[in-house]
């Protein structure tokens, strides 16, 4: 008899069942080999460089099934969740959330909303026609796959339903699997590490929409945290990471700036995207060709200076394009550089290199809330060209300066993840 199988680096070998496995060759599905968990294709951090959505895909499935055996789930309900765990990431477009928020942010009436399949399968997907949302030639069909399970499915991705909590919420098996996955390949947990994904799974319930431990296993989500706040130090702090974000963000707002992108393009793969743009950024919009070209090369831009501010309240109107290039103009206007660019980037850092974790224990009902969530804005600012240490000096006091007069609160640089510094600028604070 033919087993379909797989060997996945965390979970060894995972068999699937027919159904199973004809979710696996969905079109929607199969497409996600080709995107990128990550956001950036990392210059530095190469471990979690070329992971795709897919293995993450199979992750999720396996943890999906292996709840359902524990809580003795009837087969459909396990069919069920084990769908919304294939399907969940359907969704995601080219280099993830680069794009995912330029597209939420954009002013059309229709926002793209990743996570909500329903709304995707109601606008046919952001296509003109239904026929349109296709990958390799084949049509999606996850709708008609699923039948009258569609509905339901769906409504376990958006969070709703009785397990919507494991597919959307603080520390789903979403988050579970990504975590470690992502943190395994950069070689931040060991082989006996490996496995807390279905420690946890084993011992996590549901009870009135909440997350539900036995005290015995604080630890293990003691573990996870720990792990996601290094991982997630490494991916947002780290100055390459942020500099590719930056370049890949500014190339992504100007492609929709300049209509060569709209909500459709979530369904290109990773380089189909960075193709399109290059190609068709034609005349005005040439900088977003230089961008990509330069990232394709690893040519970064080079950090001037990374702070952090309490005025996190400021980023909705702050991180706008026009917003970012109005600073950027000033902070050029305010002295004599060898550099014609530099790029201004803002993350919002809410609940990302720290995130408490909410649950009830089963020996007393009782909330437990684990760690805190981070809070705060950072901020990079990265220049095309190098810059003599007296240049860079002075526009590093310049950049302070103008945010300050922008009304950042509390500017203070942050420590390389990887423990060594590029520059210093501590002095300058």
């Amino acid at each position: 008899m033919y087993i379909r199988r797989s060997w996945d680096p965390l979970y060894g070998r995972i068999d699937f069942s027919d159904f199973e496995y004809s979710l696996l060759l969905l079109p929607e599905i199969q497409r996600l080999r080709y995107v990128r968990m990550c956001n950036i294709n990392s210059m530095l951090v190469t471990g979690a460089s070329e992971i795709s959505r897919f293995e993450h895909i199979i992750g999720v499935m396996h943890l999906a099934k292996q709840w359902a055996k524990c809580q003795k789930l009837p087969e459909s309900e396990s069919r069920d969740l084990v769908a919304a765990a294939a399907l969940h990431d359907m969704q995601t477009g080219p280099f993830g959330h680069s794009m995912q928020y330029v597209l939420e942010d954009s002013l059309e009436e229709e926002q793209f909303l990743h996570e909500d399949l329903k709304h995707g399968r109601r606008v046919l997907f952001h296509q003109q026609v239904l026929a349109g949302a296709a990958f390799a030639g084949k049509p999606f069909s996850a709708a008609r796959t699923l039948g009258a399970k569609w509905e339901k499915v769906t409504s376990i991705i958006h969070g709703d339903e009785l397990y919507g909590p494991l597919i959307a919420g603080t520390m789903d098996l979403d988050n579970i699997d990504n975590v470690v996955r992502l943190a395994f390949h950069v070689g931040l947990v060991d082989q006996k590490e490996k496995r807390l994904p279905l420690d946890l799974v084993n011992v996590l319930s549901i009870k009135d929409g909440q997350l539900t431990f036995p005290q015995t296993a604080i630890s293990l989500v003691r573990k996870w945290q720990k792990i996601r706040t290094n991982l997630y130090k490494l991916l947002l702090l780290d100055w390459a990471e942020f500099s590719a974000k930056a370049m890949l963000t500014k190339a992504i707002e100007l492609a929709a700036k300049h209509k060569i992108i709209g909500a459709d393009s979530w369904i290109k793969t990773d380089l189909e995207f960075l193709d399109y743009i290059q190609n068709q950024s034609i005349g005005a919009p040439q900088e977003v060709k230089e961008l990509v070209l330069r990232l394709r090369r690893g040519e970064l831009y080079n950090p001037l200076i990374m702070l952090s501010s309490s005025s996190t309240e400021k980023y909705k109107n702050i991180s706008s394009s026009d917003s970012k290039t109005r600073i950027e103009h000033a902070i050029l206007a305010s002295g004599k550089y060898k550099t014609s660019r530099i790029l201004l980037h803002f993350i919002l850092d809410k609940g990302k290199t720290e995130r408490s974790v909410a649950f009830s224990t089963l020996e007393s009902s009782e909330t437990i809330t684990i760690g805190k969530n981070s809070n705060t804005l950072l901020i990079g600012i990265f220049s095309q060209s190098l810059l003599s240490p007296s240049e860079q000096r002075e526009i590093t006091k310049s950049c302070v300066n103008i945010l300050e007069t922008e009304g950042f609160r509390n500017l203070k640089t942050f420590n390389d993840p990887m423990g060594t510094a590029p520059m210093s600028q501590t002095s300058l604070l």
